[in-house]
């Protein structure tokens, strides 16, 4: 946001009487004494773009809720990002032709850091199913690894897609559950101050309901 200043017009009858320029200011004609400076009658706020620099980063980007977020922050203005173990999208919208693929997997760090170039915001919608040490390292050991790999290359905010508890639901997915529980706790403590949590359901709610 930024705020743009509306300055008054001087009447003509005004600028009549008023002689040139003499070093940058205007003298009346009918005194010697130096014409007041315009004064400010509205401030009006304006939305500006952001600026090239804000990058971000979507984790599954290629994903069904990883691509809406990629959408939307085009949208918005953004440089845009996706990092995945397939890399580039199938789709064929127009907007994706917009984002950067990058291809790697979060539990080998040699495949992926240099997708963090540039990047001054992080989006994880990484999650999976499967056996409980299967489901607690792709949601827990995978999004605490992009967490610390984030806080060391110094990006500023990290949003994490997690999911809410849901009674039985922890029980009979539990490495589920757990994966997502350790990596909120890793989130907190690498981004005390600029990062997030949010309930998987209630972004796909956003998307079909706005």
């Amino acid at each position: 946001m930024a705020t743009r200043l509306i300055y008054s017009r001087l009447s003509l009858s005004r600028l009549s009487a008023m002689g040139g320029p003499k070093n940058g200011r205007f003298l009346s004609t009918e005194s010697n004494k130096i014409d007041e400076p315009f004064k400010v009658e509205e401030a009006e706020t304006v939305n500006v773009p952001p600026p090239p620099s804000e990058k971000l980063l979507v984790l599954g980007g290629n994903g069904f809720v990883g691509s809406h977020i990629c959408r939307e922050a085009l949208n918005r203005g953004l440089a845009v990002a996706s990092l995945s173990r397939s890399g580039g999208s199938s789709l064929q919208d127009s907007w994706a032709k917009n984002v950067t693929w990058h291809k790697g997997n979060l539990l080998s760090s040699d495949s992926w850091k240099e997708a963090l170039d540039g990047v001054t915001s992080v989006i994880s919608c990484i999650g999976g199913f499967g056996s409980n040490s299967y489901m607690y390292k792709i949601n827990g050991t995978a999004n605490i690894n992009a967490i610390r790999a984030a806080g060391d290359k110094g990006v500023k905010r990290f949003v994490y897609i997690s999911a809410a508890d849901f009674g039985l639901a922890n029980y009979l997915l539990k490495g589920y559950y757990e994966g997502k529980r350790a990596a909120e706790t890793e989130l907190l403590t690498k981004f005390p101050y600029g990062g997030g949590l949010c309930d998987s359901l209630a972004v796909i709610c956003a998307i079909f309901c706005t």
